[in-house]
Parts: C-alpha cells; sequence; structure tokens
C-alpha cells in the first residue's frame, strides 16, 4: 500500500527506475565493463538507502575470517568525509578524513585489519592490494550498486522492518534500485529479525523474495552487549541516561535503552552526522551527577574527540548481529564462492 505523498512522488520514481534500469542493463549486457580480481572480494550491501546492518554484518565477517588466519581487509566508499581518492587509515586519521564507518573498523581493529576508503572501489582495489599485497580476503562495504567491481561473493541485506520486497524507488520509498536488482546476490540476509520469529514467517519472507532472486536467504537478529566506557575515567554507569544516535533507524537503539534504562531523553541526528562544539555543549546541559551518556559505537568514535565530555559518564554499546539458525550453512555457502580464488591461505 503507498501512501498519499509516496503516490505524488511516483512518477519521480519511475523516472528513477529507468535511470537505473538503463545502467544496469549496460553491465548486464557487457556494454559496461565489469573488473573481476584474482582473489577474494565479498561484497556486502543492499537494495535501499541506509540502516539494514551492513556494519555489525561486516565486523561478523572480519571477526570470521580473522579467526581463520585469512589476512582481511575492508574498503569503503568514506562516506561523509573531508578528503578524496584512495587512503589507507593511519593514526593520523579521524572520522573526518575517512568516514565515521571506516574509522570505527579502524579503531576496533587497529593493527590488524587495514581498512581503506576510495570512490572508485575497482581502483582503490588495486591500490589496496599494493599496500597490502598479502591480504586474502577483501571485504567491500555498501558496494552492492557498485557495477564496475566483480566481487567473488555478493551479500545483500534487508530489514525484518522493511524489506526490500514492500518497498519503493527513490524518492517515493528507499530502494536505490528496482527490486529486481535482488537477483545479482548470492546472498541474502533479512536482518533485525525478532530472536523468536517463527518458522512459518521465515517461510513467508523466503517465499516473498524468491519472486525476486534465487539466493539463498538466512535470517539474523541484533545483539545488544554491556555498555563500556567512552573514557578511561571510572566514572561508573548510572540509571539514568540521555541517548545520543546518529542513526538511518535508531528505533531498535532507543527501545533498549528504554528497556534497561531510565531514559531522560533522546537525541536523533541524522545518519553519519558530524557533531559539532554547539551539540555538544546541548548535550552537556542534559548531564548531572545522576545521568549518563551512552551512545552508539559509531557515534562513539565521533564524540570521544570532544574534551568537554570527559569530566561526565559516558558510555556506548556494542552490538552484534547472530544468526537465528543455519550459521554453517550461511558460511559454506560463502566460502563455496571464494573456493576457486583462495583454498588455503597457508
Amino acid at each position: 500500500m503507498m501512501y498519499w505523498w509516496q503516490i505524488i512522488l511516483f512518477p519521480f520514481a519511475l523516472l528513477f527506475d529507468v535511470i537505473t534500469r538503463l545502467r544496469n542493463r549496460l553491465y548486464d549486457r557487457g556494454i559496461r565493463q565489469s573488473t573481476k580480481f584474482d582473489t577474494n572480494v565479498v561484497s556486502i550491501g543492499n537494495l535501499s538507502i541506509g540502516g539494514t546492518g551492513k556494519t555489525p554484518m561486516l565486523n561478523y565477517l572480519i571477526d570470521y575470517f580473522h579467526a581463520k588466519d585469512w589476512k582481511v581487509a575492508t574498503l569503503s566508499r568514506g562516506y561523509g568525509r573531508n578528503t578524496r581518492g584512495f587512503r589507507l587509515a593511519s593514526t593520523e586519521d579521524n572520522a573526518d578524513s575517512i568516514g565515521d564507518e571506516p574509522f570505527m573498523y579502524y579503531t576496533r581493529y587497529k593493527g590488524v585489519v587495514p581498512v581503506a576508503v576510495g570512490e572508485e572501489r575497482d581502483l582503490a582495489l588495486s591500490e589496496l592490494y599494493l599496500h597490502e599485497p598479502d591480504t586474502h580476503v577483501v571485504l567491500l562495504d555498501d558496494a552492492f550498486q557498485h557495477r564496475r567491481l566483480l566481487p567473488s561473493a555478493s551479500i545483500m541485506l534487508t530489514t525484518y522492518q522493511h524489506p526490500f520486497m514492500t518497498d519503493f524507488l527513490l524518492p517515493a520509498g528507499r530502494l536505490r534500485e528496482a527490486r529486481s536488482g535482488a537477483r545479482r546476490a548470492d546472498i541474502i540476509i533479512v536482518t533485525k529479525c525478532p530472536e523468536n520469529i517463527s518458522g512459518a514467517e521465515q517461510v513467508k519472507y523466503r517465499e516473498q523474495i524468491r519472486s525476486y532472486s534465487d539466493a539463498e536467504v538466512f535470517f539474523m537478529t541484533t545483539v545488544y552487549h554491556q555498555p563500556k566506557p567512552m573514557f578511561e575515567n571510572d566514572i561508573p554507569l548510572k540509571r539514568n541516561v540521555v541517548g545520543i544516535s546518529g542513526l538511518a533507524h535508531s528505533g531498535s537503539f532507543e527501545r533498549h535503552l528504554q528497556k534497561h534504562f531510565g531514559v531522560k531523553l533522546t537525541h536523533h541526528y541524522r545518519d553519519h552526522y558530524r557533531y559539532k562544539n554547539q551539540d555538544v555543549k546541548d548535550i552537556i546541559q542534559e548531564l548531572d551527577d545522576d545521568t549518563s551518556l551512552v551512545t552508539t559505537e559509531k557515534d562513539m568514535v565521533k564524540l570521544r574527540h570532544f574534551d568537554a565530555l570527559q569530566r561526565f559518564s559516558c558510555f556506548y554499546i556494542p552490538i552484534e548481529m547472530k544468526f537465528i539458525k543455519d550459521e554453517a550453512l550461511f558460511l559454506s555457502t560463502m566460502e563455496s564462492k571464494l573456493k576457486n580464488y583462495v583454498d588455503d591461505p597457508n
């Protein structure tokens, strides 16, 4: 069902559909060429704009490949950064120079996982291998629409709350291209599912997805971990909190706070928001001896650079995605796409 505002915007969505279909057809027919690398490249992306869980999915894959002793690297566009071109993250970087999500990867895996950014992923991938020639697998962040590069395996995410099968093209909806684009995916994961999603509901989602793609379908839920301190100031977590988030969809984060804390108020900024001194001053006005600031890990890497917050109780909540079932099948399906590239990295 479409809302009235979607009906008004539908003609613009049709125009957007023509443009994106034409672009995809040029690649499908080989008129525009896609580059295929002689190594493992796993793309994680979606059909919609933001909020499908790409960041925790990348964290899951990084941890998995690292546990296998594979040398893994990440490559992102670096959305919202104030630099251009290829850049390999170093101690000189921050969220402004490489983007908030890549900087979060760098902060979490510093010294273990190379983190690179570049607008043109095919060119950036070549540059990355010049710097890190022993890399066994590169994880491409948000690259489902980047047709100039042909990945070894393509993982597409869609949320339980807003699945691509019922969404519409921009600007009437949140889709970057037609639903039929899902046929390019090797694996489709329905994210942010209730932990108790029934088997019947999983079957229903699979049947709906089958109308657009033959990809294997899996279901994941979000797990919130215990809050961690933003600073080493030994100030404990308070019962009352002010929630800060800059996400595409902040609802699940805010519901988690409401369930576990006394929420004084929440501030929801737009996705990839760059915090300013005035924002921090406004936030501090809400903090006192009985109130903590609690934020997301992505926002933490930006907020902790404001020294004014160090005298307060500030925490962030790490999250991870967990398969509801069939995790082993997912891993074997993904690895089957990689066997032609690397059988034994050692």
